[in-house]
């Protein structure tokens, strides 16, 4: 099963239109990333993009997502990078793709960034293992991936 998680009600119904339009069923869930309404150990794995750097506290999301997860569930999050990207590289993904990495940074830069040596840090202080991190979107993002071992 495939479920969909948001506090904004607004981007529930995008992607709503989204799966509705891609022919997918997903169930879809308005609830707060710190209290996941869902029981211990009953999820194979959590995907995230861009969660982690808006959470109030980034260390307590992801021992709840080590809650939900069960012994080898796996975790992949995409999240701002905090190494200065090119906007050279960016752009040559087009305007829309400059545009979005632009916009995100500045986000960021208000909310928070991660390097690949401290998110994986973040993610062994939160109980995972095999926790990895590497740069991706020209440099604007990071993307990591970690597992419940235990």
């Amino acid at each position: 099963m495939h479920l969909g998680l948001d506090i904004s009600a607004e981007m529930l119904r995008r992607a709503a239109r989204s799966a509705r339009a891609s022919g997918l069923h997903l169930p879809l869930l308005r609830a707060d990333a710190m209290e996941l309404p869902v029981r211990d150990g009953s999820l194979d794995g959590v995907t995230a993009h861009s969660v982690l750097y808006l959470l109030p506290d980034p260390l307590a999301g992801l021992a709840e997502v080590r809650r939900v997860l069960r012994a080898g569930g796996r975790l992949a999050l995409l999240e701002p990078r905090a190494a200065r990207p090119s906007a050279r590289a960016a752009w040559s993904g087009g305007a829309r793709c400059l545009a979005s990495m632009l916009l995100w940074r500045v986000m960021s830069g208000l909310h928070g960034r991660f390097d690949e040596r401290g998110l994986v840090a973040l993610l062994d202080a939160a109980g995972f293992g095999r926790g990895r991190a590497w740069p991706v979107l020209a440099g604007y993002g990071v993307m990591a991936v970690a597992e419940r071992t235990t």
